[in-house]
């Protein structure tokens, strides 16, 4: 005999034109899960989260696609080793695009181990997160030094009028 599943019935009910989030509702589960179900099962759903993925969007997603691993710490670890050599990859070639995915799948990994009580493996990725942003810090200092031109031209503006 054959058993009809959770996930048999989500596909029917989407195929029927019932959407995610009424899916969910009356199977009694989480969206994420229903649409990460459609998605396995070769469907693009009219839904996205922090927990689904509809597969590579741009150039960088195929690259990255398949890092994310937060098992355990040394999954984790792995999967910043990966992000990290990457990241030096885009680096080289001057790809901030390519720099700014990297940081961006550190973060969805550091949200999803969080996400499901995995402190020490979110951890790791925070870690590497912290390490990077705190790169970009030259364009602060570049602010910096405009904002007192500006408050010379203004008090001139206001001492002409």
């Amino acid at each position: 005999m054959n058993r009809i599943t959770k996930k048999d019935l989500a596909v029917g009910m989407h195929e029927k034109g019932m959407r995610v989030d009424a899916i969910a509702e009356l199977l009694h589960s989480d969206p994420s899960y229903i649409a990460n179900v459609l998605i396995e099962r070769g469907y693009t759903p009219e839904y996205i989260d922090l927990y689904t993925s509809t597969g590579p969007q741009n150039r960088y997603a195929a690259q990255l696609s398949g890092v994310l691993r937060f098992k355990d710490v040394a999954a984790a670890r792995e999967s910043v080793r990966r992000i990290n050599e990457l990241h030096r990859q885009f680096e080289a070639q001057r790809d901030r695009r390519g720099m700014h995915q990297c940081q961006v799948l550190a973060l969805t990994g550091k949200n999803r181990a969080e996400g499901i009580g995995k402190w020490q493996e979110a951890k790791v990725f925070a870690d590497w997160l912290a390490d990077h942003l705190n790169i970009v810090r030259p364009a602060q200092e570049a602010v910096q030094f405009t904002i007192p031109e500006v408050r010379q031209q203004e008090h001139q503006l206001l001492k002409a009028a």
